[in-house]
This record gives structure tokens, sequence and C-alpha cells, in this order.
């Protein structure tokens, strides 16, 4: 099997889509942010509930501990997501060195 060596041009093509594709990544950093704030907001409401002794306001959940915790597994989740996202920033700023 031959391996086809790419030229500059077509190097640079594909770097040129990857930049995209990591544009587009980064672009959600604004949502995610958003999206710990509502989580914490939520939490914060909750825990205030469950200390009122009020009712759930569902039925996805056994108790207020259990939606608690869902949110707060969530909030990991979305702070991994702005770990990641960046490290797209640096990923970038090394692609368009390398384009400019």
């Amino acid at each position: 099997m031959e391996v086809k060596v790419m030229n500059q041009n077509e190097k640079k093509e594909v770097m040129g889509k990857f930049a995209k594709k990591l544009e587009n990544a980064i672009k959600r950093e604004v949502a995610v942010t958003k999206e710990i704030e509502n989580d914490k907001a939520l939490i914060k409401y909750l825990e205030a509930q469950k200390a009122a002794g009020a009712a759930l306001d569902t039925t996805a959940y056994e108790s207020h501990d259990a939606w608690i915790d869902t949110v707060k597994k969530q909030i990991k989740k979305s702070e991994s997501t702005l770990t990641n996202i960046e490290f797209k920033k640096v990923e970038l700023e090394a692609v368009k060195q390398y384009l400019a």
C-alpha cells in the first residue's frame, strides 16, 4: 500500500477545515457557562425546597437529594466541557499559526 504524501496546500486545506471545527466547538463556551449558572441556581432552589419540606416539583426523581446529585453530575460534565474548550482554544491558536 502506497502512502500519499500531501503537499503544503493540501495540508493547509485540511488544517483550515479543522480550524472551523475548533471554532464551532469554542462557540459553545457561552452556552455551557450559562448552563452551569442555571444548574447552580437550580441546586440552591432545590436545597431551599428540601429545607422547607416542600414536595418535589416532578416525579422524575425520588427525592430532592437524588435530583441535586443529578444536577451536580451535570455541572461536573459541563465543567469538563469548558476545560476541553480551553484546550481547543490553544489548538486553534496553533492551527492559525500554522496557516499564517
